[in-house]
């Protein structure tokens, strides 16, 4: 039995839940208010001790095991969860040591990127060297001593070993220097890495931004020109077993607090955007490492606040404006293709979060703007836009809206978004408010310009169980398994056939086509294989220049080893074409969805059944009942569509 089941075994969720939640027994489940959202007049928060669950059916529309709760009320990592919950259960955590670097020689590499921290900023502050770097910052990006010494920024010298004479005469070895990425190995004419060869310190006459893990410890540094010749503008620090990108936001360290307090984070696009902002005041502003932010630092985000606000690059402004994806952020040219907004407003309902857009003026960058003025930065993000709103906006700028055709362009790329929205409500306002942007009539927009299989149309019976349309040889897995079994199968054929970026392209493309969920982590319910599941798409998305099976096995957390090389292990069948998999994946994907709408449809009319008639109680799960129904017909109409659908051409 894993650490896992052990705990879950030891520990009872309504213990744990009561611990900051009053609830009261329905049935033989519990409801109280949820403690994730403000609301003191529905409880709509509750946990089903059978299975060991919880979910909040209002605002929230969460959920998950005693694992995912502990995540989401203290804001901590899966592993921390699992520490706190073992100590409450009595269970001894046995550490897994295969590839993983001791505690004792992780902490000297902690106290080297200290070291190394110290040493630059008393370059910058101290040297003589460090002057013109020490101007820069202060004449020309206008910060105060104060908040020079709160990020501790430093100066790296022009020289090729000043950092590495500094640090091996501190003690430390050559690997250890490696190891952090503070220094660079020498590489032959084909880019291989010279066994023994010279070490030379990485920066060079730069700006030295210290980065820190959520618990305040250095672990990499951003690096910025100070020589307009030199390139690139910034240098990040590589992968290394304390810096992993991908889990990493700048700055948040500093902005949980202000996060919390304003429920609502800013995310910008450079360091010094994050620094300028947090000394004029805005301290509840976060950026990501580069282009893409994770799914793993999107759910750093969304257990601190449910209000996200992107704010653009000013040089991207009007036609170009970026629209970034919360998931997976993909640059997009929001004037031309609109699909990635349709991903970001998916993104918005599957985290349910408020997501809203501002654009900098052209030509600024946001510490520019608030350098300028302070209260023309707050404005900006008080009036951030819905991303409909936004699009509609970019859509029309500098365009001629008296003309007809471009009204029409405008409605067909601005409708297939307002379908995305979940809520009917936003839905019929955004149409109302794009037929008086474009001063046309709104019996024009039409739902049927949203697409097919609308919510609103009259939903067809389905069957209590989910029944086959061919023979149980066309699934990945039994479809008599438990859920464990199935999504264990599912990501096992993932994990072992689907090892390129885009190679689940068709795949999610039919689900799309379908207004279905993209494959995502949150097909994987089961504690250990959605943290499995969050590496491999993190690996398919990776820049590190490894193999996608390699990367996996790199960064599995040690807690899910053991059910990790289980899937990794297991027998392979034969497997045929690519294009048959895909549709067994993708049947398989169907069918599990299936039996989870109809498991959540059982859970929802049980608590029908325990409410008072005519009360806001009920409404609310009346409503839930309806996406879940909705949700089902959908997936009745794919499953009756797959046969006919053509994987070999991907349509």
């Amino acid at each position: 039995m894993s650490a896992i089941d052990d705990i879950k075994n030891q520990i009872d969720i309504v213990d744990v839940v009561s611990e900051n939640v009053n609830l009261r027994r329905t049935g033989k489940n519990f409801i109280g208010f949820c403690p994730f959202h403000s609301n003191t007049r529905t409880p709509s928060f509750v946990v089903f001790p059978d299975s060991g669950t919880w979910r909040c059916f209002g605002q929230c529309s969460e959920g998950g095991d005693v694992f995912s709760y502990v995540m989401k009320r203290d804001g901590c990592d899966f592993q921390t969860a699992l520490e706190i919950l073992a100590k409450k259960a009595g269970v001894e955590l046995t550490p897994y040591t295969h590839d993983e670097t001791p505690k004792e020689e992780k902490k000297r590499l902690y106290d080297l990127m200290e070291e190394a921290v110290n040493y630059f900023h008393n370059n910058l502050t101290q040297h003589p060297a460090g002057k013109n770097a020490l101007t820069f910052l202060t004449e020309k990006r206008g910060l105060k001593p104060e908040t020079i010494e709160k990020f501790r920024l430093g100066y790296a010298l022009a020289s090729w070993d000043a950092l590495t004479q500094h640090l091996t005469a501190k003690g430390y070895t050559r690997q250890e220097l490696i190891d952090t990425g503070v220094v660079s190995e020498q590489r032959d004419d084909k880019g291989e890495v010279i066994p023994n060869g010279r070490i030379y310190d990485r920066f060079r006459n730069r700006v030295m931004i210290p980065i820190n893990d959520s618990r305040g410890n250095p672990i990499a540094f951003g690096a910025r020109i100070l020589d307009p010749k030199d390139s690139p503008k910034f240098l990040n620090s590589p992968q290394t077993v304390l810096f992993d990108k991908g889990r990493t936001l700048f700055a948040l360290n500093e902005a949980r607090p202000a996060i919390r307090e304003q429920d609502q984070v800013v995310l910008v696009e450079g360091y010094m955007d994050v620094i300028v902002l947090h000394q004029e005041g805005f301290a509840n502003t976060v950026c990501p490492m580069g282009t893409a932010l994770t799914d793993f630092q999107a759910k750093q985000l969304t257990r601190q606040t449910k209000h996200i606000v992107l704010a653009l690059d000013g040089d991207a402004a009007g036609y170009h404006a970026a629209v970034k994806d919360i998931d997976i952020i993909r640059e997009a040219t929001a004037g031309e293709n609109p699909g990635d907004s349709q991903a970001l407003l998916r993104q918005e309902n599957r985290l349910n979060v408020d997501i809203r857009v501002v654009t900098i003026p052209e030509g600024l960058d946001p510490d520019e703007v608030v350098l300028e003025n302070p209260d023309a930065w707050r404005s900006i993000v008080e009036n951030a836009k819905p991303i409909v709103i936004h699009m509609m906006e970019t859509l029309a700028k500098d365009r001629d809206l008296n003309d007809a055709k471009t009204k029409s362009e405008i409605a067909a790329k601005v409708m297939p978004l307002i379908r995305e929205v979940s809520n009917a409500i936003e839905r019929e306002t955004y149409r109302q408010q794009l037929a008086r942007f474009l001063d046309i009539d709104e019996s024009l927009l039409t739902y049927s310009n949203m697409g097919a299989a609308q919510g609103n149309q009259a939903k067809r019976p389905f069957p209590a169980k989910p029944k086959l349309k061919t023979s149980a040889d066309s699934l990945v897995f039994d479809p008599r398994d438990s859920f464990f079994n199935k999504e264990n199968e599912i990501l096992r054929c993932l994990y072992r056939y689907y090892e390129n970026p885009g190679s689940l392209a068709v795949i999610d493309r039919t689900l799309r086509k379908f207004r279905l969920e993209a494959i995502s982590p949150a097909d994987f319910n089961q504690t250990a294989l959605h943290e499995i599941a969050a590496v491999y798409f993190r690996a398919l998305d990776q820049d590190e220049e490894l193999d996608t099976r390699e990367y996996v096995e790199k960064n599995m957390p040690a807690s899910v080893q053991d059910v990790f090389l289980s899937l990794k292990n297991k027998k392979a069948d034969s497997q045929s074409e690519t294009q048959e998999l895909d549709e067994e994946i993708l049947r398989s994907l169907a069918f599990m969805r299936q039996e989870k709408c109809e498991y959540d449809k059982s859970e929802i009319q049980t608590l029908l059944e325990g409410s008072e008639p005519d009360s806001e109680e009920i409404r609310n799960f009346e409503e839930m009942l309806d996406k879940t129904l909705e949700r089902r017909r959908r997936l009745d109409i794919l499953i009756d569509t797959i046969n006919t659908l053509d994987f070999k051409n991907g349509k």
